[in-house]
C-alpha cells in the first residue's frame, strides 16, 4: 500500500488529495480544511517517500483503491492536480460508486506527440536540477511550503531520476481512450489557470464533454495555482465540497 500523510479527524468525512509530479506537498495551501475534513495525502509515484519509483498508472490506480478500501468509508472526495488531477479522472471513472464528488486542478488529458517529446528530451536536464538542494528550496519557498515541507522536498527530490521524471509525461492520461468517463454521474470540476498552455486549456473542454463536470479558469493563474493562488481557489473548493456533501 503507498504510503501517505494524514491532516484533521479521521471521523469527519475524507477527501484524499493527489498531488502534482513531484510536489508531495501541492496542497500546503489547502491542508487548513483539515479542521473540517478528514485529509488524506498519498505519496504518489516521484515524490516523498515513492519519489524513486516510475508513475505506472495501472498500478498506481490499483494502490490507490486498496488504500481508499482500508479508509472504511462509504464514499470519499478526490482532488488531483496536474498528474494527480489525471489520476482522480482514472479512480473515478474505474469506481465512481466511491466517490462524492471529484475536482480535477491542470488535469492534462490531450497528450500530444510532439509535446511529450519535448518533454521527455529535457528529462535529465530536469531531474539534474530536482537534485540541486539549494533550487529545489528555493521552489518550495516560492510555492509557500514551510520549512519543514521545503526540506522534505529537498531531500526526496534527489532520487527522482530522469526515467521516473519520463515517466510523469510517458504515461499521460489520454481521455479518448478512457470511455468510462463519460459513464460518470457524480459531481465534478475541472478547473485550470488563464496563464496555462493550451494544451491544459483544451483538456479543460475535454472534461467538460461530461455533462456533471463543472469547469473553470482562473484568472492571472499559472499552473501552480494551488500553491500560488490558495486565495483564489480555496473559496471555490469550499463552495463546491459543500454543496456535494
Amino acid at each position: 500500500m503507498l504510503y501517505y500523510d494524514e491532516y484533521g479527524n479521521e471521523e469527519n468525512p475524507t477527501i484524499l488529495l493527489l498531488h502534482g509530479a513531484g510536489a508531495l506537498d501541492t496542497f500546503c495551501g489547502q491542508y487548513c480544511f483539515s479542521d473540517r475534513y478528514h485529509l488524506v495525502v498519498p505519496h504518489l509515484p516521484g515524490a516523498g517517500m515513492s519519489a524513486a519509483r516510475i508513475y505506472e498508472p495501472e498500478k498506481t490506480v490499483e494502490e490507490l483503491f486498496a488504500l481508499i478500501d482500508a479508509l472504511h468509508k462509504e464514499k470519499i472526495g478526490v482532488i488531483g492536480h496536474s498528474l494527480g488531477g489525471q489520476i482522480a479522472v482514472m479512480l473515478v471513472s474505474g469506481r465512481p460508486a466511491s466517490f462524492h464528488f471529484a475536482v480535477f486542478l491542470s488535469a492534462w488529458v490531450d497528450p500530444r506527440p510532439k509535446t511529450i517529446r519535448i518533454y521527455c528530451s529535457l528529462a535529465g536536464l530536469s531531474a539534474r536540477s530536482l537534485h540541486l538542494k539549494g533550487l529545489v528550496r528555493l521552489q518550495a519557498r516560492y510555492w509557500g511550503y514551510t520549512t519543514e515541507q521545503a526540506e522534505t522536498m529537498a531531500a526526496y527530490s534527489r532520487q527522482i531520476t530522469a526515467q521516473v521524471y519520463r515517466s510523469f509525461f510517458t504515461q499521460t492520461l489520454d481521455l479518448s481512450r478512457l470511455p468510462a468517463y463519460q459513464a460518470v454521474r457524480i459531481p465534478m470540476l475541472a478547473v485550470c489557470g488563464s496563464r496555462e498552455v493550451r494544451d491544459m486549456k483544451t483538456s479543460l473542454t475535454l472534461l467538460a464533454q461530461n455533462p456533471n463536470c463543472q469547469t473553470m479558469i482562473l484568472k492571472g493563474a499559472g499552473h501552480d495555482f494551488p500553491m500560488r493562488n490558495a486565495g483564489q481557489l480555496d473559496p471555490i473548493l469550499e463552495r463546491f465540497i459543500s454543496e456535494c456533501l
